[in-house]
């Protein structure tokens, strides 16, 4: 009977510390950062070791201070690259894109919660079972709208044909994993749906108010005023722009392809640029007044109650109300990756511009995240599998090493007691 309550008790100890460390990982309060240093430096120097353990092509990188650059890092296998350097920056495109729509409203110009369709000539959404009607410029900056499409443009090569909008919109013929066709194929508005084609459908809205081309409308209404000027979403535009080259996963190098989804994937930019365009959000600046910005970071679509994406930024705090962090990565295409992050509270911020590597600029830019706010995703789990599962191991060890003791030493005191 003794040792059954021995055994219990040793049990029930495991089992306490085995729920203090799964909650510990899931909460995060017993992660480690990616750096134990409280500096700009110190996180560089932990980007120089997973850089040196991965391949890489071109890299850039910024941190952000109080609103203001604290730090640059540059690397690149061939290339000088630099804060000018200028790559091509995928899904990023969206967030800035999203600029150049909001300012369509505070012009009174578009409404955000009237049916686009309203809007547009030039192409329609193709009939389906749900209310058309009830897709609006809210829910298509939001990924709420109910497009189906998934998409993801891996654009065109050179030689090849580059389709119309409204091609592009009626079937994409640039994309490997998805079906490319812009319908509504759930209830406009019920749940959050990541869609490239409606960020193509804003491309063609802004075309048709405003009665320029996407990329003469977003030079003068949003790099110009930003001086943004080596930010461009058509490279033949800017021949002569400092730019870096495409490595591939392979190690082998690629032309920039070209997209019909401008505002989706094709926004070529630098560190310096995206610095003056992340600073916008959290000082005055000369496109969108405070309270559309604010506006632009409220939450709109929520995953299992949890904060995703506002009005153009993906939001990161998840839920935290200590912090306000928006952005967005972008990916695809062998191998481009980048992230842009900015905390509309601490006003700091980070953004990584790479070729070569298909995720290190989004998991730098996740390690950044609970380096600087505390805040616990997929990749800091993963790489603090290894140091929890010891410490979990070490203390079975302990727990039945004092065990052990504590059961010899009162065996031991019994023995006493029964000589007396």
């Amino acid at each position: 009977m003794r040792t059954f309550k021995y055994i219990a008790l040793i049990f029930l100890a495991i089992l306490i510390w085995t729920a203090f460390i799964g909650y510990g990982f899931i909460d995060g309060f017993l992660l480690r950062p990616i750096t134990s240093k409280n500096t700009s430096e110190g996180f560089v120097e932990a980007a120089k070791e997973k850089i040196d353990a991965e391949f890489v092509g071109n890299f850039a990188m910024t941190l952000i201070e109080n609103g203001k650059v604290a730090k640059h890092f540059f690397y690149g296998i061939d290339d000088d690259v630099n804060e000018n350097t200028v790559f091509p920056v995928a899904s990023v495109s969206k967030w800035v894109t999203a600029f150049g729509v909001l300012k369509l409203v505070e012009q009174g110009k578009l409404d955000l919660d009237k049916p686009v369709d309203d809007y547009l000539t030039r192409w329609h959404l193709p009939e389906s079972e749900f209310d058309n009607t009830k897709v609006t410029v809210r829910k298509l900056l939001s990924h709420s709208s109910g497009l189906i499409d998934d998409l993801g443009y891996d654009g065109f090569e050179a030689g090849e044909t580059v389709q119309t909008i409204e091609e592009s919109l009626t079937k994409a013929s640039d994309t490997e994993y998805s079906e490319g066709v812009a319908i509504v194929g759930f209830e406009p508005g019920s749940a959050y749906m990541y869609s490239g084609a409606g960020y193509t459908l804003l491309q063609l809205l802004i075309e048709e108010i405003s009665g320029q081309s996407f990329q003469e409308y977003m030079t003068e209404t949003v790099f110009e005023p930003l001086k943004m000027q080596n930010s461009t979403f058509v490279l033949s535009d800017k021949p002569n722009i400092p730019r870096a080259q495409i490595y591939k996963e392979d190690g082998t190098t690629r032309q920039p392809n070209t997209f019909t989804a401008l505002a989706a994937a094709s926004l070529f930019t630098s560190t310096a640029d995206l610095s003056k365009f992340l600073e916008a959000n959290v000082a005055s600046n000369p496109v969108l007044s405070k309270e559309t910005i604010t506006a632009m970071s409220t939450p709109e679509t929520f995953i299992n109650e949890i904060e995703v994406y506002g009005l153009g930024p993906h939001l990161y705090s998840q839920n935290d109300p200590k912090s306000t962090i928006i952005g967005h990565d972008g990916s695809g295409n062998n191998a481009i990756n980048t992230a842009a992050r900015i905390d509309l509270k601490s006003k700091s911020g980070i953004i990584i511009l790479e070729t070569g590597n298909y995720n290190i600029a989004s998991s730098l830019a996740d390690e950044w995240l609970f380096w600087k706010a505390g805040i616990a995703d997929y990749v800091v789990m993963q790489r603090n599998k290894t140091y929890l599962l010891g410490l979990l191991l070490i203390g079975y060890v302990l727990i039945i090493i004092l065990s052990v003791f504590s059961i010899r030493r009162k065996n031991k005191l019994r023995g006493i007691v029964s000589r007396d």
